[in-house]
């Protein structure tokens, strides 16, 4: 019997920067069909979240916008 993997909270998410504002942020341990994409969209007065996450762990905890 294999035993899955244990990940820490500081290692579950991923980011990628997709262009100047925009950052794709993903869970990475997800297998990719059930996987979220969660995007942030950097902008001059305010920022946009679109959180589809899984809420494994706390995104503003762990992942520096």
């Amino acid at each position: 019997m294999s035993m899955l993997p244990v990940i820490e909270a500081p290692d579950w998410y991923e980011t990628i920067r997709m262009g100047d504002d925009i950052t794709l942020i993903h869970e990475p341990w997800i297998k990719p069909f059930f996987r979220c994409n969660i995007w942030h969209v950097r902008g001059r007065d305010r920022d946009l979240l679109f959180d589809t996450g899984l809420g494994h762990f706390s995104l503003k905890r762990h992942v520096p916008l």
